[in-house]
Formats: structure tokens, C-alpha cells, sequence
């Protein structure tokens, strides 16, 4: 139960990090390469935190390196599912207010 909750607390840490940074830098970038750069920065704090979600569970790679790798492939894509649940859900977990349209 444990594995599940540091899996899903990690998924969500990235997804909200990687808003709060797409706010934040002034250059707005396609979404396939904000993808792909979360992927990247997911697979870089996997392997900073040493953490395998495959480990966790009791499962094992074929090699070490592929740990991390497949961890941060996982993780952006819960994040992502979290993500979609939650609107479809009712409930907006979005950085910021992205409507320009309305005026304060």
C-alpha cells in the first residue's frame, strides 16, 4: 500500500512542478515537446531519488538502467491519468487561471 501512495505522491509532484515551471519560464513551448521534457525531468529525479517504482512493487528489470527510465515513463503518464480523472471529475488541479477571456 505504501509503494501505491509514494508511486501516486510522486506522480502528482511532477505533474504540479512541471505546471508551476510552464508558468513560470516566458517561453511557451509546443505541448509534444513540454511532454517530452517532463519525461526527461521525470526520468532525471527517478534517478536522482534512486526510486523504482518496478523495486517497489517487487518486480525486477532487466537491467539497472532501466529503472529510472521506466519509472519517469510511468510516472508522467499517472500524472497525465490523475490529471484526466480529475477533470473528468469535476475538479481543475491546473497552475494559474489559463482563461484569458474573462476580465477580474
Amino acid at each position: 500500500m505504501y509503494a501505491f501512495v509514494v508511486f501516486v505522491g510522486l506522480a502528482l509532484a511532477l505533474a504540479v512542478t512541471w505546471e508551476v515551471l510552464d508558468e513560470i519560464l516566458p517561453v511557451k513551448a509546443p505541448k509534444a515537446l513540454t511532454t517530452t521534457a517532463t519525461v526527461a525531468v521525470a526520468i532525471l529525479a527517478s534517478w536522482a531519488l534512486d526510486y523504482s517504482v518496478f523495486r517497489a512493487f517487487g518486480q525486477h528489470l532487466r537491467a539497472e538502467w532501466m529503472n529510472p527510465v521506466a519509472t519517469g515513463v510511468v510516472l508522467v503518464g499517472a500524472g497525465e491519468f490523475l490529471r484526466a480523472l480529475a477533470g473528468s471529475l469535476g475538479v481543475s488541479i491546473s497552475i494559474g487561471n489559463r482563461d484569458k477571456t474573462r476580465t477580474a
